[in-house]
């Protein structure tokens, strides 16, 4: 019981802040779960303790470290025939890869989609990345640029071995040096005799939930001819 609910807190934590960017106070969530302030304040400080969660300033709410991150997106139950019926009418009406990109830019809240083979690279949604608030921080645009510039470098060392089709590396969990600051989220699949890298590259705070799914689909489609390069 206790470690569902601490599940349940740290997941609407994360899931507040991937959609409004804002530190997550105990107030709005004793309001949604029921539970007083005293106890959501008690279960924060143990997620806080753990390293799941962080305090950006003294007098904001909590916001999710990496670390809690990769605990959430290790639990997703992920589940490719939930998606949306219309989306797959979509994807199946757009054929092309600049189009599929742009669907998946757009599912995944205006992060960067990209599509490397070993005679083709393309992306889409640069622009509309570097509007989220987390690049104010030049640096960070100068960052996601260079990772942008060198896509087939930075796919390289995303460490496919054939048996497991999609890698979710958050922040300094990737090697390339640039991209520590982001997260990558990314599928690995033949289409014909080329194999392929498909993904997604933006902030760490990034829809998994929304992303996976679509990644994975879009990948079997491709894989089964579906969709056409």
């Amino acid at each position: 019981m206790f470690k569902e609910r601490k599940n349940n807190i740290l997941n609407s934590i994360i899931e507040s802040y991937i959609e409004t960017s804002e530190p997550v106070g105990s107030k709005g969530l004793s309001g949604f779960f029921g539970f007083s302030s005293a106890t959501i304040r008690s279960e924060m400080a143990r997620l806080e303790k753990e390293g799941l969660i962080c305090q950006p300033h003294t007098s904001a709410g909590r916001i999710p470290t990496e670390k809690g991150l990769r605990e959430y997106v290790d639990g997703l139950k992920i589940d490719i025939s939930k998606v949306k019926k219309e989306d797959i009418k979509g994807f199946a009406e757009k054929k092309g890869m600049d189009k599929v990109l742009k669907v998946i830019s757009s599912i995944s809240g205006g992060n960067t989609a990209f599509y490397i083979t070993p005679k083709s690279i393309r992306y889409f949604g640069l622009s509309e990345t570097l509007k989220q608030k987390e690049f104010d921080d030049k640096e960070k645009v100068v960052r996601f640029a260079k990772v942008i510039d060198n896509l087939p470098d930075f796919v390289q060392l995303l460490e496919f071995d054939g048996k497991v089709p999609l890698k979710v590396y958050i922040g300094k969990e990737n090697v390339y040096k640039f991209a520590q600051d982001f997260s990558t989220v990314a599928v690995y699949f033949p289409f014909g005799k080329e194999l392929c890298v498909l993904g997604v590259l933006g902030p760490v705070r990034m829809p998994y939930r929304k992303i996976i799914p679509y990644l994975l689909y879009t990948a079997e489609n491709f894989r089964n001819k579906k969709l056409i390069n």
